[in-house]
């Protein structure tokens, strides 16, 4: 079962429905997944019909976003609309190429749904809350950085995204890759518009299997390629958004480059990246840590 969240609502009933409606059509790719995902034909019938579908659904759905922000005037049009049209070009883009080379395993379709859950968990959460008014991006003035405002910011995005109450404190102000348990490791380049910014990040096992059995279920422990790909999309914009927080912006901010990072390379990259900034987090759900090669994440 994935899981809705009131956190999602932004009171606008059409667009509500809608955010739902991509909610069901993941579920409905997920239990067909689950059910015949050996089957060849099956799995390209999937991810072709799942791909049509979005394709003609999604556009609308956006196109009526832009329409609602541009009615109303909506100072954060341009940058919304930019995530709208890198989604369609560079994700959906992905998988019709998939499509036409008229095959695909079982990791492409999970890559496939969980990319799109990932996008539309934090972007549902924060770009089109800050359209109504609501949520961690309707503030557009700049924070302070300091240890009390970086763990507040985060609880409230991992709130407000994934549904969970994570307790977030900062635990190491001075990370440097030490091993804190099994973890999955990720580099991530932003293009700003003073140049590129660039981060590593990571999160205990443990805590990214516990927030995907709530997303999708108990039955996502063996559904690797769907927790990857979920949560690596998810982290991109999740750190993305926490950058402009504390920029106070909404604008020159673009995805360039994510990958995922082995455990025997993290020191050599973390060093690598020399960070300003490198913060390792405790949570009552596990620990986590983000470095950065800026004053805090995607700082211009």
């Amino acid at each position: 079962m994935l899981t809705w969240s009131d956190n999602y609502i932004m009171g606008i009933d059409q667009f509500d429905q809608e955010h739902q409606q991509l909610f069901r059509l993941a579920e409905q790719v997920i239990q067909r997944m689950r059910e015949r995902s050996d089957e060849a034909n099956m799995r390209m019938f999937v991810i072709r019909e799942a791909v049509t579908y979005i394709n003609s659904y999604f556009d609308r759905h956006a196109q009526a976003e832009e329409a609602y922000m541009r009615r109303i005037g909506y100072d954060g049009y341009g940058m919304h609309k930019k995530l709208h049209d890198d989604f369609h070009s560079i994700q959906m883009v992905k998988y019709q190429k998939i499509i036409e080379n008229g095959q695909c395993n079982k990791d492409d379709v999970w890559d496939f749904i969980g990319s799109g859950i990932g996008w539309l968990l934090e972007h549902i959460a924060t770009a089109d809350m800050a359209i109504v008014g609501k949520g961690i991006l309707v503030q557009t003035d700049a924070i302070n950085v300091n240890e009390a405002a970086l763990e507040q910011e985060i609880n409230v995005l991992l709130t407000s995204t994934l549904n969970i109450e994570a307790n977030a404190k900062i635990a190491n102000t001075n990370y440097a890759g030490e091993y804190f348990g099994k973890a999955i490791h990720q580099k991530i380049v932003y293009q700003t518009d003073a140049g590129e910014t660039s981060i590593i990040s990571g999160i205990e096992q443990s805590f990214m299997l516990d927030v995907a059995k709530l997303l999708y279920g108990s039955e996502v422990k063996d559904e690797v390629s769907l927790i990857l790909s979920t949560f690596q999309l998810f982290s991109v914009h999740f750190w993305q958004t926490l950058g402009m927080r504390f920029m106070g912006s909404r604008n020159g901010v673009a995805v360039k480059e994510s990958h995922f990072i082995m455990d025997n390379q993290l020191a050599v990259e973390l060093e690598k990246l020399n960070p300003t900034t490198s913060v390792l987090f405790n949570s009552d759900k596990g620990k986590f840590y983000v470095a950065c090669d800026s004053a805090y994440p995607l700082n211009q």
